[in-house]
């Protein structure tokens, strides 16, 4: 592969590196798994990409695969950041912004950017701000939020990351590039009458939706998922118009490369007023989280008392959270009004409510916006334990649940935790309904291997009882994507097959994500992370 390595660095702006040391650190992500890359190549511009592309599909068109990973910050939880061929390092050069409109209130970046480094520049605009892509302060990059369907609830934003996206310039299989946007009906009909591969692409995708509009429509009654190609429930408006730009979100770069990004911010106050409300009992916590729902907030989100606990044991102390609600829950409800006065009378309102509930603790927090992830500290304590070879996965993060059903799934849970001696603390996005479990595992123990792959379909089948999805956010990848069979019928998946060919007829990009992949290879897969981390 090194003649493949020079061949690129004589025709790219960037480079293409073979070095032992950059492959081994490219074979994992924020999963658990492990796929080392042939080489990693380092676009400077898009037309580098391009390049790559090209060179990818010309050796395909003579019976020659040479997959590319696409990878940002190497934070997908579910092993989409890894594999063979060539890992596209997007973060190293094309990680900068391209403009701002403070009076439209968008901003044009490169894909490769840091989320904070576009929430910091944003603050100097009239505080403009994008959503959260993140309940932790997890950094990855713009493209990869995009690609991998990260969102959350924000403080006094009610818009998800998502839905702010304005456009995007999308690099194909073959090297050629698109703008994505919403267009009408007689600029649809020209996209449609183009001779390349973006004009099949339109014509494809206008004909798949036209020939399979019952199986659409029950794929969108799903409501929240980045499962496979789900985007397609959103490409057609009512009016006719067109916008493939839902087909990236969540594609975790399997039908092309993100390359440039428009979004559109939104003001933030620099002023938060946020509740704490801390049980004794998760019942509790959860008729507080009602009590919330019927009132004006932009957060309202649970986080298991042995989480707290977890983190008090470090010698993380907590003002608002008593000992009494490690064995509960707490509730972080943060509100949506703009201005101070309003804020402050509808948190006292709100509180007051809470009051009849019974909470061990109660507080009304008056503080600046980027104070409000201080509230969350407890979460660091687990995700980054200190134990010696704790590992908490995050393939168990992302669910989504219908709310009234999270009583349920929460009792069968208990069911599970008592059958594997093994704790499953929640965390909740109630306004969203996403829903985290945060185990600990020492993967370096064979058994503690076995209950994790055991438990893996478990979870995925109360999910799928719940009428929930696994796949909530932050993409399927390659460790959920089997578990969606369990929620996906085969109409859905042939639908999905559908269109990756015909975004990548030849499957050059991502080719093993988002299919179910054998429990072996997973295994073995799983068996070479823990290698790398001893």
């Amino acid at each position: 592969m090194n003649k493949v390595a020079t061949y690129l660095n004589g025709h790219l702006t960037g480079e293409v590196l073979v070095n032992d040391l950059l492959l081994d650190a490219a074979q994992s992500d924020g999963s658990v798994l492990a796929r080392r890359p042939e080489m990693i190549a380092r676009p400077s511009n898009v037309n580098d990409i391009r390049k790559i592309m090209r060179f990818c599909s010309q050796l395909a068109d003579k019976g020659h695969i040479l997959s590319v990973v696409v990878r940002g910050a190497g934070t997908d939880s579910n092993g989409a950041a890894t594999g063979g061929g060539v890992s596209l390092d997007m973060q190293a050069y094309m990680c900068h912004a391209k403009g701002i409109d403070p009076k439209q209130q968008l901003v044009h970046m490169q894909a490769g950017m840091k989320y904070s480094a576009v929430r910091e520049l944003l603050s100097m605009h009239k505080s403009l701000a994008l959503p959260e892509v993140s309940v932790v302060s997890q950094d990855g990059t713009i493209g990869g939020a995009i690609a991998s369907g990260a969102v959350a609830s924000s403080v006094g934003i009610t818009t998800l990351f998502t839905d702010a996206i304005s456009q995007m310039e999308i690099v194909l299989a073959n090297g050629d590039v698109i703008q994505t946007g919403r267009i009408n009906k007689r600029e649809l009909a020209k996209k449609k009458g183009l001779s390349t591969l973006e004009g099949e692409i339109y014509r494809q995708v206008d004909n798949l939706l036209e020939d399979n509009q019952q199986i659409i429509d029950a794929i969108k009654r799903r409501e929240k998922s980045t499962a496979g190609f789900w985007g397609i429930t959103k490409v057609k408006g009512e009016d006719g118009s067109f916008d493939l730009t839902p087909l990236f979100v969540g594609s975790q770069g399997a039908l092309g490369i993100i390359s440039e990004v428009i979004m559109k911010a939104e003001y933030s106050s620099n002023d938060a007023t946020v509740i704490t409300a801390t049980f004794g009992d998760m019942s509790e916590a959860q008729a507080a989280v009602d009590e919330a729902l019927k009132h004006k907030v932009s957060k309202v989100d649970i986080i298991d008392g042995r989480i707290m606990a977890r983190a008090a044991s470090e010698g993380k102390k907590f003002s608002w959270a008593p000992r009494e609600a490690f064995k509960g829950a707490a509730v972080i409800i943060t509100m949506s009004e703009f201005s101070d006065r309003a804020r402050g009378r509808a948190a006292k309102k709100l509180a007051r409510k809470l009051e009849n509930i019974h909470p061990v603790g109660l507080a009304i927090h008056d503080i600046q916006t980027q104070e409000v992830a201080s509230l969350y500290t407890p979460l660091s304590f687990i995700l980054h334990s200190t134990e010696e070879r704790a590992t908490c996965p995050a393939v168990f993060s992302g669910l989504w649940l219908p709310l009234e059903r999270l009583d349920g799934f929460l009792s069968e849970l208990r069911k599970v935790e008592a059958e594997t001696k093994l704790a499953l603390p929640v965390v909740v996005d109630a306004v969203n309904g996403y829903v985290d479990l945060l185990p600990v595992f020492n993967l370096h123990k064979v058994s503690e291997r076995r209950v994790l792959l055991k438990l893996i379909p478990e979870i995925a089948k109360l999910v799928a009882e719940s009428r929930g999805n696994v796949a909530g956010r932050y993409g399927d990848g390659r460790l959920k994507a089997g578990l969606m069979q369990a929620t996906v019928s085969p109409d859905e998946t042939a639908i999905y097959s559908q269109i990756k060919h015909i975004f990548d007829p030849a499957n050059i990009l991502m080719p093993d994500i988002k299919k179910e992949v054998p429990a072996k290879e997973l295994a073995d897969e799983l068996n070479v992370w823990c290698r790398t981390k001893s």
